[in-house]
């Protein structure tokens, strides 16, 4: 088979065939069986890997080039391949054209595949992106006088990237992101009641985005990269947290720990759906920033441009080192972050730190941490005056072959939150909440698969007659 690049030193060189890219960790080529989902769709060399948010895209995946766009001069209309990124810019803001995960239980069916052709079709015209349909349950016990215990709900999110013109050599491109949220509670809308509202918690245990009825638009912007996509600008509706206080290990509320607690910092302020600016710069491999500045007014499914005030906005700015062996224990990433925010006419500020280690060279269990503090006037924001969220995921965990391969995109992860509560959160029983949780993720298809959760939560900041709880959960998720 024909090479694809040149490997760095001590590294394998992935050769012509279809890759997967084991969480962004090292890419390797699938074995037949498991790349039939992709053979019938689309030739190798057309296919733009996965992406994972908060790792940097691996040379060997970058290096992959395809063609077929419309080009006029020195540009390329709807290009097939997007212009050129550096790598950790290239995790944000490229999701690739791959649908399937290789899976252990069943390794090919007819809605893995169709998902997979729509998707290699679009993308040959621009357009990449990721569906997740989701329908979770979840449970509180003991059950609770105050609110509701048993909550069934769908949850879904079509995010990605249109890109629609770039020069022929990758220097700069133009493009439109997007995100669309909705969902549908079974007799319950989370905004009103939902099992963060049922035990008086400052974070959200339960594994859902906005709730309610609707489509919801937390993202639409345009943006433009600029020295081979060593800068990237991007203005519009904007969602904060879909670029800023990422981490592999804890990011998502499908595929990784539930609780919101672990998906961002639950005091560091990162709007969605304000319009706002952000920019990102990574001048080498090693180090990047990001910064961001929206508004905080706009509230669920109104205009972004109707409630822009001064007394309603925030400045997060985030500077990483990334390093691909950190004393010997593997690729990590280390990220701190600082925020102006003014809020009911006051001016507030706060700093956070967002770690990301692999404890081993060849280790699949990682470790990730996050903290924080706010002054009283940001704390307002997330009612969050200071936090602690640490974890540690096993990513692939058992053998070469099965459940817990590096095949599969199954894993396990713990962890462990503190939150302090704001004196803006009332009513407030208790100054300090803690949580605990434990999750799996079982790969039942190339595109769908199941995740058991537990929690416990400790001290909820709301509760006022029992100290603690425990939340049940269970998803089913499609991703495409």
């Amino acid at each position: 088979m024909l090479g694809v690049g040149t490997a760095a030193a001590g590294e394998p060189e992935v050769q012509e065939g279809y890759i997967d890219t084991a969480y962004g960790r090292k890419p390797y080529v699938l074995s037949e069986v498991h790349a039939v989902p992709l053979r019938a769709s689309m030739h190798p060399l057309e296919q733009h890997a996965r992406r994972y948010r908060g790792v940097a895209t691996h040379e060997q995946v970058l290096q992959r080039s395809r063609g077929g766009s419309l080009t006029l001069g020195g540009w390329e209309f709807l290009p097939a391949k997007p212009q050129h990124f550096m790598p950790y810019l290239d995790g944000l803001f490229v999701p690739g054209n791959t649908a399937i995960e290789p899976s252990w239980w069943v390794q090919n069916d007819m809605i893995s595949h169709g998902a997979q052709q729509v998707k290699s079709m679009l993308s040959r015209y621009g357009l990449q992106y990721d569906l997740t349909l989701s329908m979770g349950y979840a449970g509180v016990v003991p059950p609770s006088t105050g609110g509701r215990n048993d909550f069934v709900s769908t949850n879904n999110s079509l995010s990605g990237v249109w890109y629609l013109l770039k020069k022929r050599d990758n220097s700069q491109g133009l493009f439109l992101s997007f995100e669309a949220d909705w969902g549908q509670g079974v007799r319950f809308n989370e905004r009103r009641a939902g099992v963060q509202n049922t035990i008086g918690s400052l974070s959200n245990p339960q594994a859902s985005l906005r709730g309610g009825n609707g489509v919801y638009i937390p993202h639409l912007a345009l943006g433009y990269s600029l020295a081979h996509g060593k800068w990237v600008g991007m203005v519009g509706t904007i969602d904060t947290s879909s670029y800023l206080d990422q981490n592999t290990y804890s990011g998502s509320w499908n595929g990784n720990l539930m609780n919101s607690a672990f998906t961002c910092n639950p005091c560091l302020p990162l709007p969605w759906a304000n319009f706002g600016f952000l920019t990102a710069w990574q001048p080498c491999e090693s180090f990047y920033a990001l910064y961001a500045t929206t508004g905080t007014g706009t509230g669920v499914n109104q205009n972004p441009f109707s409630n822009i005030s001064s007394d309603a906005w925030v400045h997060v700015s985030e500077f990483g080192w990334i390093t691909k062996d950190f004393l010997g224990m593997g690729p990590g990433v280390y990220r701190f972050q600082y925020t102006i925010a003014e809020h009911n006419g006051n001016t507030g500020s706060g700093a956070a730190i967002n770690i990301q280690q692999q404890l081993g060279k060849n280790s699949p269990l990682g470790w990730f941490a996050r903290c924080g503090v706010m002054d009283t006037d940001a704390a307002a924001i997330n009612n969050v005056q200071a936090a602690v969220t640490t974890g540690l995921v096993l990513q692939a965990p058992f053998r070469d072959r099965g459940w817990g391969s590096m095949a599969n995109h199954d894993q396990l992860a713990l962890g462990f939150m503190w939150a302090r509560a704001a004196d803006s959160f009332a009513p407030r029983v208790n100054r300090n909440e803690y949580g605990i949780e434990l999750s799996a993720v079982i790969q039942v298809t190339p595109t769908f698969f199941v995740q058991p959760d537990v929690q416990y939560i400790f001290n909820p900041a709301g509760q006022t007659d029992r100290s603690g709880e425990f939340v049940f959960q269970l998803q089913g998720v499609f991703k495409f």
